[in-house]
């Protein structure tokens, strides 16, 4: 099977934020490949709001946007910017555990840390995985 990112195939998971990808891989050193393909299966590429709230193309909820990462969330690359820092914090805290980091990004790092981690997390973990790999 070939890499559906393989050259230059994760700016087309990027979409339009193709740019404040590479920008936003560049600032924090997360991956442009993993940042594509969180943002693929988060939003399709689209500035959307969740259902529980989050926010844009990396779906970050605006109080952790506004509080922890110190972006806004309504500005895509803001918004791509915070969502790699925060993924590179999930990093530190899961120490380098791919698996673990998406879990906690989709339901949360106390979730993930005690152990329970919900089967929706656990998919999206896995699509992320298979893009970004």
């Amino acid at each position: 099977m070939v890499n559906p990112l393989s050259g230059r195939a994760w700016q087309k998971l990027a979409g339009i934020y193709s740019k404040d990808v590479l920008y936003a891989s560049n600032q924090t050193g997360v991956s442009r490949k993993l940042l594509a393909a969180v943002i693929h299966v988060e939003s399709r590429a689209s500035n959307v709001v969740s259902y529980a709230g989050a926010v844009g193309p990396m779906q970050l909820m605006p109080s952790t946007a506004w509080r922890i990462l110190h972006v806004n969330p309504w500005k895509p690359r803001q918004n791509i910017v915070g969502g790699a820092r925060y993924l590179r914090r999930l990093l530190a805290i899961f120490h380098g555990h791919l698996r673990l980091a998406l879990e906690a990004y989709n339901a949360g790092p106390t979730t993930v840390a005690q152990g329970v981690i919900p089967i929706p997390a656990k998919v999206y973990a896995r699509q992320v995985m298979a893009l970004a790999a």
